[in-house]
Protein backbone atom coordinates (compact mmCIF):
# COMPACT_ATOMS: atom_id res chain seq x y z
CA UNK A 1 0.00 0.00 0.00
CA UNK A 2 3.17 2.05 0.17
CA UNK A 3 3.08 2.76 -3.86
CA UNK A 4 -0.39 4.69 -2.58
CA UNK A 5 1.04 7.20 -0.29
CA UNK A 6 4.08 8.29 -2.49
CA UNK A 7 3.49 11.42 -4.75
CA UNK A 8 4.81 11.85 -7.62
CA UNK A 9 6.98 14.80 -8.93
CA UNK A 10 4.37 15.65 -11.65
CA UNK A 11 1.10 15.36 -8.90
CA UNK A 12 1.22 19.18 -8.81
CA UNK A 13 1.85 20.07 -11.68
CA UNK A 14 -0.91 20.91 -14.51
CA UNK A 15 -1.01 19.35 -17.49
CA UNK A 16 -2.81 19.66 -20.40
CA UNK A 17 -6.47 21.33 -21.14
CA UNK A 18 -8.68 22.15 -18.17
CA UNK A 19 -11.27 19.40 -17.12
CA UNK A 20 -15.14 20.81 -17.27
CA UNK A 21 -17.30 18.90 -14.47
CA UNK A 22 -20.94 19.38 -14.35
CA UNK A 23 -22.21 18.63 -10.72
CA UNK A 24 -25.77 17.67 -9.39
CA UNK A 25 -26.09 20.00 -6.28
CA UNK A 26 -29.19 19.54 -3.88
CA UNK A 27 -28.86 20.45 -0.24
CA UNK A 28 -32.95 19.70 1.01
CA UNK A 29 -32.25 22.10 3.83
CA UNK A 30 -32.41 24.78 1.45
CA UNK A 31 -32.77 23.81 -2.09
CA UNK A 32 -36.49 23.31 -3.19
CA UNK A 33 -35.24 21.88 -6.72
CA UNK A 34 -31.35 19.83 -7.39
CA UNK A 35 -29.93 21.84 -10.12
CA UNK A 36 -26.34 21.74 -12.07
CA UNK A 37 -23.39 23.43 -11.22
CA UNK A 38 -20.46 23.80 -13.45
CA UNK A 39 -16.43 23.92 -12.39
CA UNK A 40 -13.71 24.41 -14.55
CA UNK A 41 -10.51 22.44 -13.09
CA UNK A 42 -6.62 22.17 -14.04
CA UNK A 43 -5.79 19.04 -15.07
CA UNK A 44 -3.32 17.14 -12.83
CA UNK A 45 -0.64 14.28 -12.80
CA UNK A 46 -3.17 11.17 -12.79
CA UNK A 47 -6.23 12.84 -12.21
CA UNK A 48 -9.64 10.68 -11.08
CA UNK A 49 -12.98 11.61 -10.28
CA UNK A 50 -12.39 11.85 -6.78
CA UNK A 51 -9.37 13.87 -6.79
CA UNK A 52 -10.96 15.97 -9.11
CA UNK A 53 -13.98 16.34 -6.33
CA UNK A 54 -10.95 17.01 -4.04
CA UNK A 55 -9.93 19.94 -5.98
CA UNK A 56 -13.26 21.55 -6.46
CA UNK A 57 -13.71 21.24 -2.75
CA UNK A 58 -10.06 22.70 -1.46
CA UNK A 59 -9.88 25.63 -4.63
CA UNK A 60 -13.31 26.63 -5.61
CA UNK A 61 -16.20 25.46 -3.52
CA UNK A 62 -15.86 23.98 0.01
CA UNK A 63 -19.62 23.62 0.37
CA UNK A 64 -19.93 21.11 -2.31
CA UNK A 65 -20.38 17.43 -0.51
CA UNK A 66 -18.72 13.89 -1.85
CA UNK A 67 -17.94 11.27 0.36
CA UNK A 68 -13.90 11.78 0.35
CA UNK A 69 -12.66 8.44 1.58
CA UNK A 70 -10.96 5.76 -0.22
CA UNK A 71 -9.25 2.67 0.43
CA UNK A 72 -7.13 3.03 -2.32
CA UNK A 73 -8.07 -0.23 -4.46
CA UNK A 74 -11.90 0.40 -5.66
CA UNK A 75 -13.06 -1.74 -3.12
CA UNK A 76 -14.57 -0.33 -0.58
CA UNK A 77 -17.31 1.42 -2.65
CA UNK A 78 -17.95 4.80 -0.68
CA UNK A 79 -16.78 7.33 -4.15
CA UNK A 80 -19.96 5.95 -6.18
CA UNK A 81 -21.53 8.30 -8.47
CA UNK A 82 -23.12 8.16 -11.81
CA UNK A 83 -20.84 9.19 -14.96
CA UNK A 84 -22.24 10.94 -17.95
CA UNK A 85 -20.16 8.92 -19.89
CA UNK A 86 -22.48 5.72 -19.76
CA UNK A 87 -24.56 6.60 -16.67
CA UNK A 88 -23.51 3.89 -15.53
CA UNK A 89 -22.53 3.48 -11.27
CA UNK A 90 -18.97 4.55 -11.20
CA UNK A 91 -16.07 4.25 -8.41
CA UNK A 92 -14.78 7.97 -8.22
CA UNK A 93 -11.39 6.77 -7.06
CA UNK A 94 -10.56 4.35 -9.62
CA UNK A 95 -12.00 6.27 -12.86
CA UNK A 96 -9.22 8.08 -14.23
CA UNK A 97 -9.39 11.59 -16.22
CA UNK A 98 -8.38 12.46 -19.54
CA UNK A 99 -7.17 16.32 -20.24
CA UNK A 100 -9.98 18.41 -21.70
CA UNK A 101 -12.52 15.68 -20.02
CA UNK A 102 -16.30 17.14 -19.54
CA UNK A 103 -18.22 15.00 -17.76
CA UNK A 104 -21.60 15.24 -15.46
CA UNK A 105 -21.68 13.87 -11.73
CA UNK A 106 -25.09 12.95 -10.26
CA UNK A 107 -25.78 10.76 -7.06
CA UNK A 108 -25.21 7.14 -6.83
CA UNK A 109 -28.92 7.51 -6.14
CA UNK A 110 -31.76 10.32 -6.24
CA UNK A 111 -34.10 9.23 -4.05
CA UNK A 112 -31.31 9.04 -1.10
CA UNK A 113 -29.68 11.76 -1.52
CA UNK A 114 -28.49 13.17 1.72
CA UNK A 115 -26.95 16.42 0.03
CA UNK A 116 -25.16 16.94 -3.37
CA UNK A 117 -23.54 13.32 -4.32
CA UNK A 118 -23.84 11.89 -0.94
CA UNK A 119 -26.65 9.15 -0.66
CA UNK A 120 -27.72 7.30 1.81
CA UNK A 121 -26.35 3.90 1.66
Amino acid sequence: MSHILKIHPDSEQVLGEPVTAEIFRFDPEVDAEPRMQTYVVPYRYRMSILTLLREIYETQDPTLAFRNQQCGRGICGTCHVRVSVNGKLTKGCSVPLEPGSKITLTPASRAKVIRDLVVDF
